[in-house]
């Protein structure tokens, strides 16, 4: 059960970054460094910086696999808002979670995230990236606002092996005068929602020691890999 828990995430992570790329150059975003880091005051504009700094990383030959999983790294960890996905990605159960286990399990969900898309984003080459914005087609369709700090923005992709289009809309949440992203949907399945089905179930069985164990477990194999 536990190794089909994480290849779900694993799956729906790399899913979310691999649809980001392509979005980056069809909506024809222009290119900005990563050392970009100002505040989006507009949600939409947010889900665009973020894709934008994402492929100019993919597509960027000359830079070296250390320096790659650095920028990576920051540009997550600037445009995600991991505390509301650890936050959501346990539910219920948050609230019985001590402050000390709070402060604890934030950062090793932060750490997992990342090592879990960095270790796929290692296998997803120049040349991938470059072949699918070919055959694709992305068009943002409008953002709804839910009170002052909470919005969607929502998106289309057009893959030419996919009769369907893929719907990708992305929840955001302000902070600091920043919107950041909290969860991505594909095709009206959120990526965070997987985690807390899975999540729950070994809460419920095993309480948050058992959680926290299998988190530090599959963090530290992650690491190790992208350390090779």
């Amino acid at each position: 059960m536990i190794r089909n828990i994480f290849r779900t995430i694993r799956s729906a992570t790399f899913v979310s970054i691999a649809i980001a790329a392509l979005l980056a150059s069809i909506a024809g975003i222009s290119s900005r460094t990563l050392a970009s880091q100002e505040p989006q005051t507009d949600p939409m504009a947010s889900v665009k910086s973020v894709i934008d700094q994402a492929i100019v990383v993919f597509k960027d030959k000359q830079i070296a696999p250390a320096d790659r999983e650095q920028k990576l790294r920051a540009l997550a960890e600037n445009r995600m808002d991991f505390a509301e996905m650890a936050r959501s990605a346990v539910g219920y159960h948050w609230k019985d979670f001590t402050p000390e286990q709070k402060s604890e399990f934030v950062p090793l969900f932060t750490a997992f995230i990342e090592d879990a898309y960095l270790s796929r984003i290692e296998t997803y080459s120049v040349e991938k990236v470059d072949q699918q914005i070919q055959s694709s087609q992305i068009q943002f369709n409008r953002e709804t606002t839910d009170g002052p700090d909470y919005a969607t923005v929502f998106s289309t992709v057009v893959l030419k092996d996919r009769n369907n289009p893929i719907q990708v809309n992305y929840l955001m949440r302000r902070h600091d005068n920043d919107w950041k992203i909290y969860d991505i949907t594909l095709d009206a399945i959120s990526v965070i929602a997987n985690y807390r089905n899975q999540f729950n179930r070994v809460l419920n069985s095993g309480g948050y020691d058992k959680l926290v164990s299998i988190l530090r477990e599959k963090q530290q194999a992650l690491g190790a890999s992208l350390s090779h």
